[in-house]
């Protein structure tokens, strides 16, 4: 693959995963409508009916905790970039969807990486259902965007992830 088409599928690649973070993002802000819209007559009152909620509410910190630590492992194990034995035998191939394959590879892990801090922006949503107040919403909702920016796509992973790929690619082609 040459050096222009490279940049132009690293450009392309930016660009979907920014509209994807932005969507992501920007249901947190939905989350955070949607329970004003609600208001207080939609809240559950389970906290009066005897639900442990705060146990509850401290299950879904450590819950957190848990996830937050695994995005941060799991992004670093996938940013290693592992390719197949297929994906190593060519790896200036395309793929079906006009890529490289370590344009796809990024965009699972950034998929899952939102997908797991947009979980914490509902765990915040489900807690005011169940009767939390907007403190605990608006706690969720922060850790939730506060992990979206600092695990938001970067240029310099997807160059880096491309650059293990060509290395990759280059010594398997050497043997």
């Amino acid at each position: 693959m040459s050096e222009a088409q490279e940049r132009d599928a690293l450009d392309k690649g930016m660009q979907k995963l920014w509209v994807i973070w932005a969507a992501m993002f920007s249901s947190l802000l939905i989350y955070i409508l949607v329970c004003h819209q609600l208001g207080e007559e939609m809240r559950g009152d389970f906290v009066e009916s005897g639900f442990p909620f705060t146990l509850f509410k401290n299950i879904l910190y450590g819950m957190v905790a848990v996830e937050l630590i695994m995005i941060y492992y799991l992004r670093k194990f996938m940013l290693k970039g592992r390719p197949s034995a297929e994906k190593a035998d060519n790896p200036g191939r395309l793929s079906t969807l006009n890529q490289p394959p370590f344009v796809g590879q990024y965009t699972a892990i950034i998929i899952i990486s939102l997908a797991i801090a947009d979980s914490i922006g509902i765990y915040g949503l489900v807690l005011f259902l169940l009767g939390g107040d907007f403190k605990v919403l608006y706690t969720f909702i922060v850790i939730s965007a506060l992990t979206m920016v600092f695990f938001r796509p970067k240029r310099e992973e997807l160059k880096q992830l491309a650059m293990v790929y060509t290395k990759q690619g280059s010594s398997t082609s050497e043997t």
